[in-house]
């Protein structure tokens, strides 16, 4: 009785490893809990809740002209679940992004986490060296594009990989204030949350 006591408890123990991190440094809890928040932003921002939340397979769309994209995505990277917090800027500086947008993604393995860091953007988006080391691997891109009024505005954006993680960060703001270092910046504190809650 008492060896099927301990082989239960050893059971359970290894179920519970198994759901989370596990030995083998992959994750598989929810990926809200690696989010960045409202108190890691540069500035005074309000989270957009219907436009944040859960991004589960079901809903996800690679590139709206080519529907069967996202079937060989899913395939290919073993994605599992996903998350998104978008952020506006409550009232807009001279040194501040408008809007900010943090992900991260879960998927089967390491290999499916790298090749989603590597599939191809819809977009046009132009790759920029950078020194900053983010994760196993990072991406930094930038993607120019005319605001509803008409002036130019950078879209700078980090993608980076951990174990079986895929982190992301994007900042909008007008081309006189853009910069990486902010998408960058967040994209570290994602990177570190990960290695606090999934080492």
């Amino acid at each position: 009785m008492k060896n099927l006591f301990i082989l239960l408890i050893f059971t359970l123990l290894l179920t519970s490893c198994t759901a989370s991190g596990g030995s083998n440094g992959l994750y598989f809890g929810s990926p809200d809990v690696l989010m960045c928040l409202e108190e890691d932003l540069p500035g005074e921002y309000l989270l957009l809740d219907d436009l944040s939340g859960a991004r589960p397979n079901n809903e996800l769309v690679i590139d709206i002209d080519q529907p069967e994209a996202t079937d060989q995505y899913i395939e290919l990277t073993g994605r599992l679940s996903g998350w998104e917090h978008r952020f506006m800027l409550i009232e807009m500086t001279e040194t501040l992004p408008g809007f900010i947008l943090c992900q991260v993604v879960v998927f089967e393995s390491t290999e499916g986490a790298q090749n989603a860091l590597q599939w191809p953007h819809a977009e046009a988006r132009r790759v920029i060296e950078t020194d900053r080391q983010i994760g196993d691997e990072i991406i930094l891109t930038e993607m120019a594009f005319d605001a509803p009024d008409g002036n130019p505005w950078i879209d700078y954006r980090v993608e980076f990989t951990h174990q079986n993680l895929l982190g992301a960060t994007s900042t909008y703001a007008p081309a006189n204030i853009a910069s990486p270092e902010f998408a960058l910046d967040l994209a570290e504190v994602i990177y570190q949350r990960m290695l606090e809650i999934a080492p």
